[in-house]
């Protein structure tokens, strides 16, 4: 929460320096993300069948997902420096980042919030913590994609055609 919160305070496109057509995507993925959050935690209070108590190793390899999936993240809008920002935005001088992580996933921040939601599902240890943590976010997230996708299309209509045909949209050899 920490991470997405700094992400969120930071990283805004300005209209004067950008287009904006993030579409109500910021609202949605913030109501998602916070309340699927807070209702994974209230789940895991209650006495519902689980697959792992929190001292287990399940619950360990939970935590290294989480780290794992920040760290994707993070490496992810470090690379895209300038032009990563919370709403859909197309910046005045914006050019397509094709290499490093780019080269293969062409959303890896995204991948890397769904992965850390998946370690915050094995690491509570609940089936229905872990449902409701990793599908809205993905479902959000797939929805976001399109909308920042046409934007794309619209600015790099040959070249991000291009490396649409060269690259997986989230998750290598599945989409």
């Amino acid at each position: 929460m920490i991470s997405e919160s700094f992400i969120g305070a930071t990283k805004n496109a300005s209209p004067d320096s950008a287009i904006i057509k993030d579409k109500g995507s910021v609202r949605l993925l913030n109501i998602v993300t916070y309340s699927t959050l807070l209702l994974a935690f209230w789940i895991n209070t209650l006495k519902l069948p689980r697959f792992a108590k929190p001292d287990e190793i399940v619950s360990w390899c939970g935590l290294i997902i989480i780290l794992f999936g920040l760290a994707l993240r993070w490496c992810a809008i470090l690379k895209l420096k300038k032009y990563f920002t919370v709403n859909v935005a197309i910046l005045n001088d914006h050019q397509l980042l094709t290499s490093g992580l780019y080269r293969y996933i062409r959303h890896p921040a995204y991948l890397g919030v769904i992965i850390a939601f998946g370690g915050m599902g094995l690491a509570l240890g609940s089936y229905l913590a872990m449902i409701v943590l990793v599908i809205p976010v993905t479902l959000a997230f797939l929805w976001r994609i399109r909308i920042e996708e046409r934007i794309l299309l619209a600015a790099f209509p040959e070249s991000y055609r291009s490396y649409q045909r060269n690259s997986w949209r989230l998750i290598p050899l599945v989409i």
